[in-house]
C-alpha cells in the first residue's frame, strides 16, 4: 500500500478513536449531570415531607380558617404524590440497585397507608370545633383547650371533644407521619449514596475509557511511525554516504510504497550522479586546457558553447551578455546552427549563415522581451520542449525553414543574484527535442560556466584596472608637479590653501604667483574629466597662464587669452571652469570668472561678505567666447575666499550638505586670525562634519587676507 493511503487509514483510525472517546465522554458526563437532577428531586421530596409534618403539628396551633388549613395540607399531600412519581419515573431510577428500589417501594406503600389515616374531612371536623368555643375570637385548638381549663367555661362534653381532636391529630403525626418520614429519610439516604457511587463510576469511565482508547490509538501510530522512521533512517544513511562521495551505495527496500520507489530513485541517482561528475570533470579539464593556451574571454566563451552543445546534443548555441545599466543583452559568441528565437523580418528568403549571425549581433534584446530577455529579467531557466506545438510564442516556423527551431533551452549566467548573461542552446531537428535530463544537465553546466566566465571577466577587469591605475599614477604625478609646492610671499597680504583629492587624483587646480610691478595673480579651476587627459589640460592651463599673464594687464585679458589658446587643442569634454584675480599692492583688483563660483570678499569694516561674479562659459569650448571682469579695491583686513564645489557639496552621514553658508561662517569666525589659522579651522570643521563619510568630489579653498602695501 502506498504511504498516502496508509496515512489516510491512520488518520481515519485516530479520528474515529477520538470521536468515540469524545462521544463516550459526553455520554458519561451527561449521565453524571443527570444524577444531579435525581438529587434535586430527592431533596424536593424530603422538603415536602418536612413541610407536611410541620403542617400537621401546625393544625393544633393555627387560628386560621379551617378551609385554609385543610387546603394547604391537601396541596402538600398532592405534592408528595407528585414527588414520589417524579422519582419513580426518572430515567436513571432504573440504574439504582434492586435494594434501593425495594426500599423506595416500601416508602410509596407507607405513604399510601399514611394517606388512609389522614382524612381531610375528619381533620375539618376537628378544626371546626373551634367555631363552638365560648370566646369572641377564633383561637387554635391548643389555645382553646388551655383557656377552657383555665377559665372553667364551657361544658365537659365540649372540652372532651377538644381533647379528643388534639389527641387524634397528635397520634396522626406520631404514628403515621413520623414513621413515614423516618422510612423516607433512610431510603433517600441509601438512594443518594447509590446515586453518588454511580456518578463517580460515570466520571471515572468518562476519563479512563477515552484515555485508554487514545492510548491504544497512539500506540498504533507510534508503531507505524517507528516503521516509517526505520525506512527513513536507511534512506538518510544512504544519502549521507552519497553526500560523502560514495556513489557505489545501493539501497534495498522491500514493499510497494513510496520508500521503495525512493530507494530505486536513489540507486538511479547515484549511478547518474557518478556519470555526471565524470562528465563535469572532463568539461573542466577541457576548459583548463583551453585556459592554459589562451586566456582571451571570447575563446573561453566559444569553448563553453561547444561543451554545452556536446553535453545536450544541441546543434546551436549562443551566449548573450548584459550590457549597460539598463540590462540590455547583446550577442557575444555563437556556435553551430543557432537560429534567432524571436520574430525576424529583415532577412532574405534563404539567408546565409553570415547573414543570420549579423542579424543576431545587430539585435539588442531588452529585459523581459523574447525568451532570452525573460530569462535574464526573471533569473530563471526556461525550456520550450516542442516549439511547433507551443501557442504562446509568435516565432514558430515550419520544418524546412532556414530559421526553424524545434526545441530551445535558455539558462541565466549569474553569480549570486546578479545575472550577467544568458546561455541559449537550440535544436533544429524536429525529431531531436530536449528532455528533462538535458534541461537539468544544462542548468548544472551553466553554474560551472558562470563561475568560469566570472573569473575570466574579473581577470580581464583586473588587467584593465591595472592599466587604469598606471594611467592614474601618471596623471597624479603630472598634477603634483603642477600644484604649487609652496605659496609665494605676497607684497600686500597673506595666503593659505586647503586641497583634498578623491582617490589620490585631484580634478581641481589652483596657482598663486607674482606678475611683477607689485601685482599678484590668483587662479582656481575645475577640469572636467579625469585621468591623463585631465592632467594634460591642467598642464595646458598652467603653461598658458604663466606665459600670457605677465603681458596682460587685467583678469579679463588673461581669461580671454586662456580661452582662445585652449580652444580646439583639447576635447570638448575636457573643458574647465576658471576664476582669475589680479591684485596689486594698493588693493586694486580685477576678477573674471569662466562659469566658476563667485569670489567672496569679507569686508573688515562691515564684517559682511561681498560676492564678486561675472558671466562667461567654461574655457575650452568656444574660442570666440567673451568674458567680462569686475574691479574693486581692498582695505586692510579684507579676506578673499576662492573655492571649488567640493567644499559646499560635502555631505555628512545623513546626506546633509555642508553648504556655502557654513564655509563662509567658518571663515568669519576666524577673521581676526591668519589665513593659516582660518584654513586649519575649516579643515577641522569639515572633518567633524564628514566624520569618515566618503566624498564624491575634490575639495579646494584659498584664503587670502589683504594687509596693505606695507606687508612684509
Amino acid at each position: 500500500m502506498k504511504i498516502r493511503p496508509q496515512l489516510i487509514l491512520v488518520e481515519t483510525v485516530l479520528s474515529a478513536a477520538l470521536f468515540l472517546s469524545v462521544l463516550f465522554s459526553i455520554t458519561s458526563f451527561v449521565r453524571f449531570i443527570t444524577f444531579e437532577d435525581l438529587k434535586i428531586k430527592t431533596a424536593a421530596l424530603q422538603d415536602t415531607a418536612g413541610r407536611m409534618k410541620y403542617e400537621s403539628v401546625g393544625m393544633l396551633t393555627k387560628s386560621d380558617p379551617t378551609s385554609f388549613i385543610t387546603l394547604e395540607f391537601q396541596l402538600l399531600m398532592d405534592q408528595m404524590n407528585t414527588d414520589l412519581e417524579d422519582i419513580s419515573n426518572d430515567v436513571l431510577f432504573d440504574q439504582l440497585s434492586e435494594e434501593v428500589k425495594l426500599l423506595f417501594d416500601e416508602v410509596k406503600e407507607s405513604w399510601i397507608e399514611t394517606q388512609s389515616f389522614m382524612s381531610i374531612d375528619q381533620m375539618s371536623d376537628y378544626l371546626d370545633l373551634r367555631n363552638d368555643a365560648p370566646f369572641d375570637t377564633q383561637e387554635s385548638l391548643t389555645t382553646i383547650q388551655a383557656l377552657l381549663v383555665e377559665t372553667g367555661e364551657g361544658d365537659a362534653t365540649y372540652l372532651n371533644a377538644i381533647d379528643t381532636a388534639i389527641d387524634e391529630i397528635q397520634r396522626l403525626d406520631q404514628r403515621h407521619l413520623s414513621v413515614y418520614e423516618a422510612l423516607l429519610d433512610r431510603t433517600l439516604t441509601k438512594m443518594l449514596e447509590a446515586a453518588e457511587s454511580y456518578r463517580r463510576l460515570q466520571l471515572i469511565m468518562a476519563i479512563s475509557v477515552p484515555g485508554l482508547m487514545l492510548l491504544l490509538a497512539l500506540a498504533g501510530i507510534l508503531f507505524y511511525s517507528n516503521n516509517l522512521s526505520r525506512k527513513l533512517r536507511r534512506l538518510d544513511t544512504a544519502l549521507s554516504n552519497v553526500a560523502g562521495g560514495d556513489f557505489s551505495i545501493r539501497v534495498e527496500m522491500k514493499g510497494k510504497d513510496e520508500f521503495s520507489s525512493l530507494a530505486t530513485s536513489i540507486n538511479a541517482f547515484t549511478r547518474t550522479l557518478g556519470a555526471k561528475l565524470e562528465s563535469f570533470r572532463l568539461i573542466m579539464h577541457e576548459i583548463g586546457q583551453n585556459l592554459a593556451s589562451n586566456i582571451e574571454s571570447s575563446q573561453v566563451e566559444e569553448t563553453i558553447l561547444r561543451l554545452a552543445m556536446k553535453e545536450s546534443a544541441a546543434d546551436g548555441a549562443a551566449l548573450y551578455k548584459v550590457s549597460g545599466d539598463s540590462g540590455e543583452l547583446m550577442l557575444s559568441v555563437v556556435e553551430g546552427r543557432f537560429r534567432p528565437p524571436f520574430t525576424v523580418e529583415d532577412l532574405p528568403e534563404f539567408p546565409e549563415d553570415d547573414d543570420i549571425e549579423a542579424l543576431l549581433r545587430s539585435r539588442i534584446i531588452r529585459p523581459g522581451v523574447t525568451i532570452i530577455g525573460k530569462t535574464a529579467n526573471q533569473g530563471e531557466s526556461q525550456i520550450i520542449r516542442n516549439v511547433q506545438f507551443t501557442n504562446s510564442i509568435d516565432w514558430t516556423r515550419v520544418e524546412g525553414d532556414p530559421l526553424f527551431i524545434s526545441s530551445i533551452i535558455t539558462v541565466p549566467l549569474r553569480i549570486g543574484s546578479t545575472v550577467f548573461g544568458v546561455l541559449a542552446i537550440t535544436s533544429s531537428k524536429s525529431g531531436q527535442l530536449f528532455t528533462d535530463l538535458d534541461y537539468a544537465n544544462i542548468q548544472s553546466f551553466a553554474e560551472l560556466a558562470s563561475i568560469t566566465l566570472d573569473n575570466i571577466y574579473k581577470y580581464a577587469d583586473l588587467l584593465e584596472a591595472t592599466q587604469l591605475n598606471r594611467e592614474l599614477g601618471i596623471a597624479e604625478e603630472i598634477q603634483q608637479d603642477l600644484l604649487p609646492k609652496q605659496l609665494p610671499r605676497l607684497p600686500s597680504g597673506e595666503v593659505a590653501y586647503l586641497s583634498r583629492s578623491i582617490k589620490g587624483l585631484n580634478g581641481d587646480y589652483f596657482d598663486v604667483f607674482p606678475l611683477g610691478g607689485g601685482k599678484t595673480m590668483v587662479t582656481i579651476c575645475e577640469v572636467a574629466g579625469r585621468g591623463v587627459p585631465a592632467g594634460l589640460v591642467m598642464v595646458m592651463i598652467r603653461t598658458i597662464l604663466r606665459l600670457v599673464a605677465p603681458t596682460e594687464f587685467d583678469a579679463q585679458s588673461i581669461m580671454t587669452r586662456l580661452n582662445s589658446d585652449m580652444t580646439q587643442r583639447i576635447a570638448i569634454e575636457n573643458y574647465a571652469s576658471v576664476g582669475i584675480l589680479v591684485l596689486d599692492s594698493d588693493g586694486n583688483f580685477t576678477f573674471s570668472s569662466a562659469a566658476h563660483y563667485p569670489l567672496q570678499i569679507l569686508r573688515a569694516d562691515s564684517a559682511v561678505y561681498q560676492a564678486i561674479q561675472t558671466e562667461g562659459i567654461p574655457v575650452g569650448i568656444d574660442a570666440e567666447a567673451e568674458y567680462t571682469q569686475q574691479t574693486g579695491v581692498l582695505s586692510p583686513g579684507d579676506i578673499l575666499v576662492f573655492h571649488t564645489d567640493g567644499i559646499p557639496e560635502s555631505r555628512n552621514r545623513d546626506g546633509k550638505l555642508f553648504g556655502i553658508d557654513s564655509l563662509l561662517e567658518a571663515v568669519s569666525n576666524q577673521a581676526k586670525g591668519s589665513p593659516e589659522q582660518i584654513i586649519e579651522t575649516l579643515r577641522t570643521e569639515l572633518e567633524y562634519f564628514e566624520r569618515g563619510t566618503d566624498q564624491k568630489d575634490d575639495q579646494t579653498v584659498i584664503v587670502l587676507k589683504f594687509t596693505g602695501s606695507n606687508a612684509a
